[in-house]
């Protein structure tokens, strides 16, 4: 079907649709000689990443709670002693619990059931890190797993500020866009004029696609690996997209 078709099977529906209300309840039709369309445009870039971010957790077990939130309390102060002399990386704790368990590691195979059973207390609590500064933060997240952290995940994202810039682009270039397509409407229905009665701006969320996540199982935070060499990432893309909406009265 040629534009011109599709554009005038769409004016016919469109000018026998309900475009609003009068405040008397009676339906504001179209001025006649004139189509009502609807048009939308979407614009779409790809944008370096440039925040990253990742999450280290610290948990053991022991014989009584003390004794754990003891172990904890020292390795968190000590992790966050070290973050503070990094300024470009901006650093939070997590949760923080401690909890008592029933250890059942010796399993009779016979039976099924546990030859001995025993109280075991574990706890844990984590530290974030973010940087724009990729290589501080990886040198920084290094050290602390040197102190028997694991890494739960080490992400790369798009920047809010550095979205809103480029959805800023997007919508400008999108305007443009709809204005183009409005006039080609007109041409192609045969009309002089349009105007552009109202606009829907739907900027939607970027996509963060994760670059890397650690895989490794959780394991019991043991004695501090000395040579333990730091972290690595890639930043990647994410992609930005802005869609237009936008009622258009074709005038003759």
């Amino acid at each position: 079907m040629r534009l011109r078709d599709a554009l005038l099977s769409a004016a016919m529906l469109t000018a026998f649709a309900v475009p609003a209300f009068a405040d008397d309840g009676l339906i504001d039709l179209p001025p006649a000689g004139t189509t009502l369309v609807n048009l939308s445009v979407t614009e779409r870039t790809k944008m370096t990443q440039d925040t990253l971010s990742t999450t280290l957790n610290y948990q053991l077990d022991g014989a009584s709670a003390n004794d754990i939130q003891d172990k904890i309390n020292k390795a968190m102060t000590q992790a966050l002693a070290e973050a503070k002399k990094v300024a470009d990386v901006k650093t939070t704790t997590g949760s923080y619990y401690v909890y008592e368990y029933q250890d059942q590691s010796t399993v009779d195979p016979k039976t099924g059931q546990p030859f001995t059973t025993k109280k075991v207390w574990r706890g844990q609590q984590s530290i974030s890190l973010e940087s724009e500064k990729s290589t501080a933060l990886l040198d920084l997240a290094g050290k602390i797993q040197a102190m028997g952290f694991t890494m739960q995940g080490l992400n790369y994202s798009l920047s809010p500020e550095k979205a809103d810039t480029v959805r800023d682009t997007l919508m400008e270039k999108g305007l443009k866009s709809l204005s183009a397509k409005a006039k080609l409407a007109a041409t192609a229905l045969g009309k002089g004029n349009y105007d552009i009665i109202d606009v829907n701006v739907d900027g939607g969320s970027p996509n963060y696609p994760v670059m890397y996540r650690s895989m490794a199982k959780m394991e019991m935070a043991g004695a501090p690996a000395a040579d333990m060499a730091a972290p690595v990432a890639e930043a990647g893309e994410t992609d930005v997209t802005m869609t237009i909406n936008a009622r258009v009265l074709l005038k003759p």
